[in-house]
């Protein structure tokens, strides 16, 4: 990808209406559209000029603006800003269909500051594109005298935004695509601000959410599933356990054995053992006698991170 040549691949279906009316520095009202699916299409802009409003009807996109990237499906709206790298593209697996507004001028900037979204890029699970077909088709039937319904238009779809993100619908699709990221990553080192950073939260929000949501902080259900993923392979295959530590990314031997230790209150060995599967050579008798306690390296290796 070209640094500093903008790119505009924008091949096979889409739907343009240009306004063609007055503009001025407060509000400058450009293009709307609808792309339909093309796993060819991109658009990069090494510094946007504009305001562009997207929301994604179908398939799957990637979205970075300067140095953050997202990717997003169908339901998801986000926002990039002028003055900012812009490079956004369908999948090619799963390209998208979306409807978008692009706009310039004082008054936009006004309104995502006073909504509180200057620096929210990704709006999940918004759901609701009637805002943005409005503005498409104001532009269709009137190009040049529907300014001011399209001030009125966007004024309403940015305030529907920022009451989503507000809300507890929102609240409960953060924490249940929370939910969804460390499932799909247990068997992987995370921390919390990987965790918070998938919707993107603060640390503090994401950890409100999801406890307001599942009772736990999102780092305790992480524990819980690296626990019964360790706990299965133990149960039910004759892994050795160095490779079961190896699989679901713990540094080494000891620092597996230390977390199974201070979850379970036994080793590996020894749960394994009482599960009917005979000890591996060299780690007999419960590794000798380290039922209990032994936690002190796994928990010095560990002091850094915050679970809560």
């Amino acid at each position: 990808m070209p640094d500093t040549q903008p790119v505009f691949r924008q091949g096979r279906g889409e739907e343009y209406a240009v306004y063609t009316g007055q503009v001025s520095a407060s509000f400058a009202p450009g293009l709307a559209g609808i792309t339909y699916p093309d796993p060819l299409y991109e658009i990069y802009r090494p510094r946007g000029d504009h305001y562009v409003f997207e929301y994604v009807i179908s398939g799957t996109g990637h979205v970075r603006q300067d140095g953050e990237s997202v990717t997003v499906a169908a339901g998801d709206a986000y926002i990039l800003q002028p003055g900012r790298c812009h490079h956004y593209y369908s999948d090619t697996e799963d390209p998208w269909t979306k409807i978008w507004f692009n706009v310039g001028g004082s008054l936009v900037r006004h309104l995502l500051s006073d909504y509180r979204l200057e620096n929210v890029l990704k709006i999940p699970a918004f759901a609701d594109s009637s805002h943005l077909f409005a503005i498409f088709h104001a532009i269709e039937k009137e190009p040049v005298r529907s300014g001011g319904e399209l001030a009125l238009l966007l004024h309403r779809h940015v305030q529907a935004l920022s009451g989503f993100l507000g809300s507890e619908a929102c609240g409960q699709s953060r924490a249940l695509a929370m939910k969804n990221f460390i499932e799909q990553n247990a068997s992987r080192p995370l921390t919390i601000d990987d965790i918070a950073g998938c919707v993107p939260l603060s640390r503090s929000r994401a950890i409100h959410l999801f406890r307001e949501a599942y009772g736990m902080t999102p780092y305790r259900y992480y524990l819980s599933l690296r626990l019964a993923l360790s706990q299965s392979l133990l149960e039910r295959t004759a892994m050795p356990i160095q490779e079961i530590a190896n699989r679901l990314g713990f540094m080494d031997y000891r620092h597996f054995s230390g977390f199974f230790r201070k979850e379970t209150g036994v080793s590996p060995s020894c749960y394994r053992k009482g599960h009917g599967r005979p000890a591996e050579p060299g780690r007999g008798a419960c590794e000798m006698q380290g039922c209990g306690g032994g936690t002190a390296g796994w928990q010095g290796q560990e002091a850094g991170k915050i679970f809560e």
